[in-house]
């Protein structure tokens, strides 16, 4: 499993144990879109996942910004479980 795959699972594995869930998301047609949306009671939020270490790519970075700017979404980027820690703590 790489680093990135890694991270999903667990970031998969602390949102059920908080009695939430996730939804792996791809957008046909579309590139830049965040890995995970996450659903907790009260809250929902994106997560980019990147391997140790590593930045979004500048066409993340514009999708992530547009989700913000206009959609008001809230998103996270995460690199290793202390940064998913950070967004699932709010």
């Amino acid at each position: 499993m790489t680093p990135e795959g890694k991270l999903v699972a667990y970031i998969r594995r602390r949102v059920r144990e908080l009695g939430g869930k996730t939804r792996k998301c791809s957008w046909d047609g579309h590139a830049g879109a965040p890995d995970l949306f996450v659903m907790l009671r009260g809250r929902h939020f994106w997560i980019e996942c990147k391997a140790p270490g590593e930045s979004p790519r500048a066409i993340q970075l514009r999708e992530h910004r547009a989700m913000r700017e206009i959609g008001g979404c809230l998103v996270y980027v995460a690199d290793c479980p202390e940064s998913a820690e950070e967004a699932l703590n709010g």
